[in-house]
């Protein structure tokens, strides 16, 4: 196996071929086995153990989803629209002004 230190960009391929492993018996195993490794919450104890077991578990479930996300993508979202129109669009702006000026208005240059 070769690894590629400077390619780590996680490309479109790379999810589908995930997601196709995951759907294979042995991927549909797979999550469900690393979580049983999971570590487990305690009940009582030293606050600080508790805390600190909890981030644990917390950081195992951040990776858990962070596999699934791998295989699923979150779409883009879509372009926001913005409040104002765009400033070269002279008839969204009603000022007067005219960024392009037409030949003959007075404005125009001679």
């Amino acid at each position: 196996m070769e690894i590629l230190a400077k390619e780590s960009e996680w490309l479109a391929p790379d999810s589908e071929r995930w997601a196709a492993f995951l759907e294979t018996e042995t991927g549909k195993r797979l999550i469900p086995n690393l979580t049983q490794n999971m570590p487990a919450l305690l009940a009582g104890g030293d606050v600080n153990a508790i805390l600190i077991r909890s981030g644990e578990v917390k950081a195992f479930q951040g990776m858990i989803e962070a596999l699934i996300m791998l295989a699923h993508p979150p779409a883009p979202p879509p372009p926001s629209a913005s409040e104002y129109p765009a400033p070269e669009d002279d008839a969204a702006w009603d000022d007067g002004q005219k960024l392009t000026l037409e030949a003959g208005s007075p404005q125009s240059p001679k």
